[in-house]
């Protein structure tokens, strides 16, 4: 008798089915078979296609009949984790929960329940819970607590998840994958150590500049702080330093921001420098764009520079255009800079290529005009070509090399052009 009586309700729920989408325009009658199994079966497949509302309403007519099923129950709780219907996805793994404190597929629903719901904090803790509760099988819960804590920003912490996981996990791809993932974004963590010397065609000895930089990535963003070094023809008249800290706030998964101040008390680097710049993702496509500024102040020369990006990311593969529109006391100068760059293991391990013609706004040429007496003016145009690489070594070190030729406008000569060959060498540290 309770088989004809369930034959009976799905018989209506058929026909209500068809009413409701006939209302739209769109006319579908779903058959649900007698058998619970069957209809089970179509419940599932109707999720697996999108169609949540109708799935659940299968559901609903078999816990009619069987109100008590486990597995009913649990497969509509994730139904509404799909639909994104989080508020109602929990009253149900509560319930779950609280019947049976030993089975796995709720506490694991849970836990992406909260991933879905962007609610990254309680995500972490049911992942904690789920860690120690099944001890023997702990992976999802793992690989979940990472991933959370990546969308937290929490890079050092999900780092640290990832690297207790795979001591147990060694075999995980995916563990691996965040493992490969963190060690590019946490490139920014610890000591670097790098300079370069510019070797001139004729006319200047070589300048030699160098710095040390030490950075973390925090909740935040990253945050930078750095000396730098410089030296012009090896006397005590050309000689200084600079300190420096750069800090790039995350704003969302898909905007973050830039932000540079320094300050050195040598007439080889600015007195004084300030950066700007927004970043963000366009669209829901694979370009990015950004907008900012730059001001130099020379003393008697104030460089501002209105700047900007657009760039574009296809598989293992990035290119940028940025211009420079340049202004100081003296006229209004542009320059156009490419980039391009080949990621192997992701994004602290690259091949990249550069070039650029016009003024370049490089300090270390700018410098030269804010040397100058007042009134004097220095409109430098040049081209350059740069190839540099670096290399993710191991989790901890990375090194990186660079060679710049620029054919530049003499300094003391307009229309005499020299050749500079810029050779580049970093060495970082993570701490």
């Amino acid at each position: 008798m309770k088989k004809y009586s369930l034959l009976l309700i799905m018989f209506a729920f058929s026909f209500g089915a068809f009413a409701q989408t006939q209302d739209t325009g769109k006319a579908a009658v779903v058959m649900i078979s007698a058998d619970p199994d069957s209809a089970f079966s179509q419940a599932r497949e109707l999720a697996y296609g999108g169609d949540y509302g109708t799935s659940r309403k299968v559901l609903d007519l078999l816990l009619l009949d069987d109100p008590g099923n486990y597995q009913y129950r649990l497969f509509k709780a994730r139904t509404y984790v799909w639909d994104s219907k989080h508020d109602n996805a929990r009253n149900l793994i509560r319930n779950l929960i609280v019947e049976d404190t030993n089975a796995y597929e709720p506490y694991a629903l849970r836990v992406q329940n909260e991933r879905f719901a962007k609610s990254f904090p309680i995500c972490i803790m049911y992942c904690e819970d789920g860690i120690k509760r099944f001890p023997d099988r702990n992976e999802f819960f793992y690989v979940n607590k990472a991933q959370a804590q990546v969308n937290s920003n929490a890079l050092r912490d999900a780092y640290t998840t990832v690297d207790s996981a795979l001591v147990k996990y060694p075999e995980n791809n995916e563990l691996e994958k965040l493992k490969t993932f963190l060690l590019n974004q946490l490139i920014v963590d610890g000591l670097v150590v790098g300079g370069t010397i510019d070797y001139f065609t004729k006319g200047y000895r070589p300048w030699y500049f160098g710095y040390v930089q030490y950075g973390r990535q925090t909740k935040i963003g990253a945050l930078i702080g750095r000396l730098n070094y410089g030296d012009r023809n090896q006397d005590f008249t050309s000689f200084g330093v600079q300190g420096e800290i750069d800090i790039y706030p995350r704003f969302s998964r898909n905007s973050y921001g830039y932000v540079n101040l320094g300050y050195s008390p040598s007439q080889i680097f600015p007195s004084f420098r300030f950066g700007l710049e927004y970043y963000s993702k366009i669209g829901e496509s694979n370009f990015e764009g950004s907008i900012g500024v730059r001001y130099l102040d020379f003393l008697i020369n104030q460089v501002t520079m209105y700047t900007g990006s657009i760039g574009y990311y296809w598989g293992n593969e990035y290119a940028s255009f940025r211009p420079f529109f340049i202004v100081d006391e003296y006229g209004f100068g542009t320059t156009f800079n490419f980039l391009y760059r080949k990621f192997f293991s992701g994004k602290g391990d690259f091949l990249q290529l550069t070039a650029g013609y016009g003024l370049v706004p490089d300090e270390r040429i700018l410098s030269v005009a804010g040397a100058l007496s007042p009134g004097e003016s220095v409109s430098l145009t040049s081209q350059y070509f740069g190839i540099g690489y670096q290399k993710l070594a191991n989790p901890k070190l990375y090194t990186r090399f660079d060679l710049i030729l620029t054919r530049q406008e003499n300094f003391s000569q307009q229309n005499d052009y020299l050749g500079i060959i810029t050779i580049g060498l970093a060495i970082g540290y993570r701490l």
